[in-house]
């Protein structure tokens, strides 16, 4: 190994560890705000995180990181509207004051956020499959589906009967490992400056209106502040609002840095098959060691995700039903809504699929946010907020009714 090998291999090392011991630090863990930050923050740059670039890059090519800027302020407006609903309309559910039409819609929100719930955990265990495949040099759609159902199996069985308490500080080696790839993609970008070698990639990809369907078709990989909405018990209001937009501020600048950064890496070709995994053939371009990291985070960030969506929705479901769907029977419906999924689907379509239900929960939650500012009079600038959470109710529609799979 050469020292043009050994030094990036350093930097990654370094900064891997470094984000990992501060975030495991004392003072860290026991900050209220970032813990309260943490959880939205995990879930909406774990998931999608490895996957995104190579899906932009092959969708729109070297706008790829404007595409990604256009998802980061998408997805933050949307967060405007669950933001509004912890102050306003929480208060008023639980004294039993919200009008009749926001309370109706409300309810059909968190039905429309179980069936969410169901996609998301076959959006990541179909992820985790193709991951694990690939840490093998295994590119196999058959064999895939067959891991990935096994998992959804486990996770239903495993989860009726003990629970998960073990994967709670996963979050702080998420992180880390995500920081020590972009410290690489960094490093690697200044040697190509210095050098006098960096450029653009050659694209002959055009942007029209495909393009831009398949880029609302990706709005899963920056899903995930929506969970601030439901940490009531743990964290109050005001705390939830402002760490909701630290979480957002925070992924939506790793996001886009990150994608910036790995457009010079793109000169390498992606691979004829397992797109969704071809970030773990490039990244040995970035750092040798990258690749056994990458998986590592993908399988850690795909797992740990799947099982609180699949925690999520089965309580969910038992919460929604009065108890009549018991946690046992909504891990079952969760896995068996799952199975269905993952053999009818691909999973460039199972991405979209899920990109569409959380859309739709956020249609029903920001048509919420709109009719409860316009039906409570001492909310300020209610007629405002009301055309404001209209506009994005119909932007959220949108994704729901144009989003298709990178792939056509």
């Amino acid at each position: 190994m050469t020292d043009a090998d050994i030094t990036p291999n350093i930097v990654v090392i370094s900064a891997t560890l470094l984000i990992t011991v501060l975030l495991f630090s004392k003072p860290v863990e026991k900050s209220g705000w970032w813990a309260a930050t943490t959880v939205p923050l995990a879930s909406i740059i774990g998931s999608g995180f490895l996957v995104v670039a190579p899906i932009l890059q092959m969708s729109v090519g070297n706008l790829a990181a404007v595409a990604m800027l256009f998802l980061v302020i998408f997805a933050y407006t949307i967060g405007s509207a669950i933001r509004f609903n912890i102050e306003y309309v929480e208060p008023r559910l639980a004294a039993n004051t919200l009008h009749r039409a926001p309370y109706v819609l409300e309810r059909l929100s968190q039905w429309a956020l179980s069936f969410a719930y169901i996609v998301s955990v076959t959006y990541y265990l179909t992820l985790f499959g193709d991951f694990l495949l690939r840490g093998a040099d295994i590119i196999n759609p058959l064999i895939s589906k067959s891991v990935t159902s096994a998992v959804i199996i486990f996770i239903a069985f495993y989860g009726q009967h003990r629970g998960f308490g073990f994967l709670g500080r996963f979050e702080a080696v998420k992180l880390g490992i995500i920081g020590g790839l972009i410290a690489g993609l960094v490093f690697g970008n200044s040697e190509a400056l210095l050098h006098g070698v960096w450029s653009l990639p050659k694209s002959d990809t055009g942007v029209g209106w495909d393009e831009l369907r398949m880029v609302l078709g990706m709005l899963i990989v920056v899903q995930g502040f929506e969970t601030s909405r439901y940490l009531g018990e743990r964290f109050p209001p005001k705390l939830r609002i402002r760490t909701m937009r630290y979480a957002q501020w925070i992924s939506g600048a790793v996001y886009v840095v990150y994608i910036g950064l790995m457009l010079y890496y793109f000169h390498y070709p992606l691979p004829s098959a397992g797109q969704d995994t071809a970030i773990i053939t490039i990244s040995r371009h970035i750092a040798t060691i990258l690749p056994v990291m990458l998986v590592a985070l993908a399988l850690i960030a795909q797992f740990d995700a799947a099982v609180a969506d699949a925690q999520g929705g089965s309580g969910l479901l038992y919460e929604l039903s009065r108890k009549k769907i018991s946690l046992a029977l909504g891990y079952t419906l969760i896995a068996v809504g799952g199975l269905v999924i993952v053999w009818s689907s691909n999973v460039f379509e199972v991405i979209v699929y899920a990109s569409k239900a959380f859309a739709f929960y956020y249609f029903l939650q920001a048509s919420v946010a709109a009719l409860t500012a316009l039906k409570h009079k001492e909310i300020p600038f209610r007629i405002l907020k009301f055309f404001a959470f209209s506009f994005v109710a119909s932007i959220s529609l949108t994704v729901v009714i144009f989003g298709i799979p990178a792939n056509g």
